[in-house]
């Protein structure tokens, strides 16, 4: 990794801008959270819970899954990336994109902003995407981790199309079938085709590294892959066709058991480790598993009841949500930015060295004390949100905002001291 940083200066600084921008988006998201308090008690569908969404999943979570995989690319792929210009132009373009349609769903006004706020956001995901697939070419010897990431890529792009097909249907209606059908399938494209497969084709690749642990069964894997691709195309199919129904049980089924596949890989990866104490960025993403593992359990209830035509399934769907997109995919970015950030941070000043006899010793450059306070008021949030959110009770979510909010500022200044940190000490 640090050869290629030598050969593309631009490397630093497009991963370390989409670190900082992400971490601005963070806190903005701790600030809408909290405005959007009341709004957590009602139906999903509705201005401010799609705002503050559509800041978690592409402002927050996408952006810095982009830098990551930009500097994680010659590990994955094992390739240089085909262009940094491209990176510059997506960023700029999906960043634009997200403000205007962030805007337009806060004081709802599905008209000329939102549409194009939709079209630079399919811009800038196709930038990303053509990245990807353009350096993919350059692979040698392809594996089960570029599959995964690859195919993540491809989801993220349905889910990118299936919301500009939903905001020109606000002024336009053409879509064939009722909004919130489509809006299920653009969640779960965007849950479980985007974010899921990408985070297991990295973590897969990357937890063995950080516990000096060997790989476990690549076999796992590549069930992991078939299961929960075929799931997910089952269900956007007979979602769209039926509906939910008791076949949507068993394609539930098929995802539990890709992700048990998975599981029992990080399972092996943790009993072979060789670094016996885990450090708090491990935890947050051992607390991210726990809570993919709750929202999975929590499914079988809300296909019962909404078969059932009962109120309680809103609820239960909102639960769902937050668990995912502010647990799961959130504690997993908290945790692992301060396993990758710092490194590359660290590779970037002493590269200067490289060759020499000067030795520098890898240090994790974040303050300890801001990461423990970000760890704890993260669980506060994730307890208090959450059961304020199932209860409907409008005191816990309100607790749970102002920790939020105070994770966010945590985080936010531990990035900054990482990456305007003075090397006098070095």
């Amino acid at each position: 990794m640090d050869s290629i940083i030598k050969q593309h200066p631009s490397l630093y600084k497009i991963v370390v801008s989409h670190y900082l921008i992400a971490a601005i988006s963070f806190l903005a998201l701790g600030l809408m959270l909290f405005f959007a308090v009341a709004d957590f008690g009602g139906h999903y569908f509705q201005p401010h819970i799609l705002a503050v969404t559509h800041t978690a999943a592409l402002g927050w979570g996408t952006v810095i899954i982009f830098g990551a995989c930009y500097q994680l690319m010659p590990v994955i792929l094992e390739a240089n990336l085909h262009s940094y210009k491209l990176a510059w132009f997506g960023l700029l373009t999906f960043y634009l994109g997200l403000l205007e349609l962030v805007y337009s769903f806060w004081v709802f006004e599905p008209g000329l902003h939102m549409q194009c706020g939709s079209l630079l956001l399919l811009t800038g995901i196709g930038s990303f995407s053509a990245n990807m697939f353009i350096t993919s070419k350059k692979i040698k010897k392809p594996d089960i981790y570029q599959d995964f990431i690859l195919t993540s890529c491809i989801w993220l792009l349905v889910t990118a199309l299936l919301g500009v097909l939903m905001v020109f249907n606000f002024r336009y209606p053409f879509l064939p079938q009722d909004h919130l059908l489509f809006l299920k399938l653009h969640a779960h494209a965007g849950l479980a085709g985007w974010f899921l497969l990408l985070i297991i084709g990295v973590s897969s690749k990357l937890l063995p590294m950080f516990l000096l642990a060997s790989t476990g069964k690549i076999v796992l894997l590549k069930w992991s892959y078939y299961l929960i691709n075929i799931a997910l195309l089952l269900f956007c199919v007979n979602t769209y066709i039926f509906g939910l129904n008791l076949i949507t049980y068993f394609i539930v089924g098929l995802a539990v058991a890709g992700l048990g596949c998975w599981f029992t890989y990080i399972y092996q990866c943790f009993t072979t480790r060789n670094k016996k104490t885990l450090d708090l960025p491990v935890w947050h993403t051992l607390l991210s598993l726990m809570l993919l593992a709750i929202a999975i359990l929590v499914l079988p209830f809300i296909i019962y009841n909404q078969l059932n035509a009962d109120a309680l399934s809103v609820r239960l769907t909102v639960f769902y949500g937050c668990l995912l997109v502010f647990g799961w995919i959130t504690s997993l970015i908290l945790g692992q930015t301060f396993k990758t950030l710092p490194f590359i941070v660290w590779t970037k000043r002493h590269q200067f060295f490289a060759g020499t006899s000067t030795k520098f010793l890898f240090k994790e450059n974040y303050n300890a004390r801001l990461l423990k306070l970000q760890f704890l008021s993260f669980l506060i949030f994730i307890i208090t949100f959450t059961l304020g959110v199932l209860l409907n009770n409008t005191v816990l979510r309100y607790i749970g905002a102002v920790s939020f909010l105070t994770t966010a500022v945590c985080y936010l200044a531990n990035v900054c001291l990482i990456l305007f940190e003075t090397d006098d000490a070095q």
